[in-house]
């Protein structure tokens, strides 16, 4: 069995919580001392009003692109049962990989949010999950979820295989290129295989795509410390 790090509702709601009275207090203590310095606080009302609105937008950004389930979760409960439950479905398949690979949930990295990274002697994986609903299909060379566009998804998951192969190669001397995937909805599943390089594996064949006819490329000790280096600076 993989080692498993993080689950779909890991400090979640606690998260949602701290952020949003973040930007109650931002607003609410921003405004208060721009209209206190001011020496004409209705003149500048717009202005304040501006600047106060633009603060509280990027802390409620960080939010959603660090918890991309946190709308879901306030103002669409079903949904969020089932998009809860779908993911926990794909972490279940990838804790019956070997116990030489380790499997990251829900994981941050520089701004970047990763579904499900996975470090394992055959290869490092970057794992997108489709959250959209409808069938996937290529349109004007862009990745659609029916009608949705996942070029956002797609794009984040080759810059995240990208960094991950800096920071390897900076830290271990080391040239390994992770590989990009796309997990689609259990309810749409898809014949593609393959787009620009990015697979297209279901969540009950993701054990079979990494473990079965490949060959070890990655040391035990190198796949070791890796998972190390990701445990420490981004799960602490």
């Amino acid at each position: 069995m993989a080692y498993i790090q993080g689950n779909p509702t890991d400090g979640l709601k606690q998260t949602v919580t701290r952020h949003l009275f973040l930007m109650v207090t931002v607003t609410v203590v921003l405004s208060g001392m721009m209209i206190a310095f001011s020496e004409d606080p209705m003149a500048e009302i717009w202005a304040i009003a501006a600047i106060t609105f633009s603060c509280t937008a990027i802390i409620g950004f960080v939010t959603l692109r660090s918890n991309p389930l946190a709308l879901t979760m306030l103002f669409n409960p079903t949904r969020f049962k089932g998009a809860i439950q779908e993911e926990e479905s794909v972490i279940q398949h990838l804790g019956k990989l070997s116990d030489r690979c380790y499997v990251f949930n829900n994981l941050t990295l520089e701004l970047f949010r990763v579904d499900h990274l996975v470090v394992s002697p055959w290869g490092i994986f970057v794992m997108g999950r489709v959250r959209k609903e409808g069938p996937l299909e290529i349109k004007n060379n862009i990745l659609h979820a029916g009608p949705h566009s996942l070029d956002s998804l797609c794009t984040s998951t080759w810059r995240i295989c990208h960094l991950l192969n800096i920071v390897i190669r900076k830290g271990w001397a080391e040239d390994v290129m992770p590989i990009p995937v796309m997990v689609p909805q259990t309810d749409h599943p898809t014949r593609m295989k393959a787009v620009n390089d990015m697979k297209f594996i279901e969540s009950r064949d993701l054990v079979s795509y990494i473990e079965k006819g490949r060959k070890e490329s990655i040391s035990a000790e190198l796949v070791d410390s890796i998972a190390a280096y990701i445990l420490k600076r981004y799960t602490a």
